[in-house]
């Protein structure tokens, strides 16, 4: 049972959720305290929440075509995971709202995104776009606890850009594993679905323009620039062959993007980063990504 709640809240990919929040809250201005800690707890919580409600809102389409899921597999009833979900969901708001200045309009949008996503998934084809302003809230709202304002939203421009450009770069992302159960063989990506998912390159060079902005900061945007555009290519390789594989390695490289932005805040949230991305590896290999 205890896996089986793994598999539905996809905690393998929780390491890049994780960064998610570290480039938000120091991009932001945040620094290394308490909240952080509950920040982080209280946005895994609705992830996992998000992934779980999935498998309860899908549980007739994976009867027929996903029949290994934890519902059609009689792993848990479809109640159970409706209860697990909202369980979580509630929790995790709970954290937010009591032990962090995650701002309330964001959190909202936030949570009625995720609902809004797993309710039109399957009906339209556009909520791919829904699915990527998931990742871009967790940005701005854990921004947006660093200034501690209720009334005003002030996020840097670094964040909004990152926040944006990632929407972009989930919304290509789950566009290719819309592929995932209908592909046979090789799957070749459409040039605009590689150009959503190279966009993220560019993120460290925005951040080094609006930071530091010295010759360092200029190597050391060229260099992440360089391991993210590897990892991509790499992954868009893999994805070509085996598509769980590369849409894994698409979500693993998320936390590296953070990582090249972080380099211009905080450098050790930057190495957390890369930690990050070292452990969704490994635990992909135990829990599935997808």
């Amino acid at each position: 049972m205890l896996r089986a709640i793994l598999i539905l809240g996809r905690v393998s990919n929780l390491p890049t959720v994780w960064t998610n929040v570290l480039l938000g809250w120091f991009v932001g201005g945040g620094a290394w305290v308490a909240e952080l800690g509950w920040l982080t707890l209280g946005v895994s919580l609705l992830y996992v929440a998000g992934m779980t409600l999935n498998d309860a809102f899908d549980a007739q389409w994976d009867s027929e075509h996903a029949q290994e899921r934890p519902i059609p597999s009689g792993d848990l009833s479809r109640g159970a995971v409706w209860a697990i979900g909202l369980l979580e969901m509630a929790g995790g708001l709970a954290l937010l709202l009591t032990q962090t200045t995650f701002h309330p309009a964001l959190l909202g949008g936030l949570v009625g995104a995720i609902f809004l996503y797993n309710w039109l998934h399957k009906k339209w084809a556009g909520s791919v776009l829904i699915m990527g302003l998931c990742r871009g809230l967790v940005y701005l709202g854990a921004a947006s606890a660093v200034v501690s304002h209720t009334t005003s939203i002030e996020i840097p421009k670094v964040v909004w850009v990152v926040a944006v450009g990632m929407i972009i770069y989930i919304a290509g992302l789950t566009l290719a594993a819309r592929s995932e159960r209908t592909s046979e063989g090789e799957m070749v990506l459409p040039f605009w679905k590689r150009l959503m998912l190279l966009l993220p390159i560019l993120f460290p060079i925005y951040a080094a323009r609006n930071g530091f902005g010295d010759t360092t900061s200029y190597i050391a945007a060229g260099a992440a620039f360089i391991v993210i555009w590897a990892w991509i290519s790499l992954s868009q390789s893999a994805l070509a062959s085996h598509i769980p594989k590369g849409i894994a390695w698409f979500i693993a490289g998320i936390a590296l993007i953070d990582g090249g932005v972080l380099l211009f805040s905080d450098w050790r949230a930057a190495a957390a980063c890369v930690g990050a991305f070292l452990l969704t590896l490994a635990a992909q290999r135990v829990i599935p990504a997808t």
